[in-house]
């Protein structure tokens, strides 16, 4: 039996989560790329560590050679290209080209612009109970994510 959440807030970040794949998927349309490989382009984009196709595998839940498959598509597009990784030269790294970060925000851009707006008018005490339910909403996928067997 299903169980339909009835607090608002969780209606309502139900609400943001279904549009927010479904923006993925328009997204991927206008970029003219599968929805894969724009999540293999967040996942390059946002790493904040050199991130090498098997990682990529990793991040993304598909074996490697999936992984494998999607960096060639990008590498193809002239999205994305293999650099040595800084500290260990045998292993490759994945960099998002100028050109590749400047196509997905040609389309990401209005969107990002749109989400900034949602929080004018908003006092700075609205501010900060928005911030720390997000960072809970956050903390919660984090511990669903890292919850029993998943990888870490």
């Amino acid at each position: 039996m299903s169980q339909e959440p009835s607090d608002p807030l969780q209606v309502a970040l139900r609400e943001v989560l279904t549009l927010t794949a479904l923006a993925r998927t328009v997204l991927a349309r206008r970029l003219g790329l599968s929805v894969h490989d724009v999540e293999a382009m967040e996942h390059v984009m946002l790493a904040g560590e050199p991130l090498g196709p098997v990682e990529l595998s990793r991040r993304l839940g598909v074996t490697s050679a999936a992984a494998t498959q999607s960096v060639h598509r990008l590498q193809g597009a002239g999205h994305v290209v293999r650099t040595p990784h800084p500290a260990d030269r045998r292993r490759q790294v994945l960099q998002v080209t100028p050109s590749g970060a400047a196509h997905v925000f040609s389309e990401l851009g209005p969107l990002l612009a749109l989400t900034a707006r949602a929080g004018d008018g908003l006092s700075e005490a609205e501010r900060a109970g928005v911030e720390r339910y997000l960072g809970r909403i956050a903390d919660a996928y984090r511990e669903f994510i890292a919850g029993p067997g998943n990888e870490p």
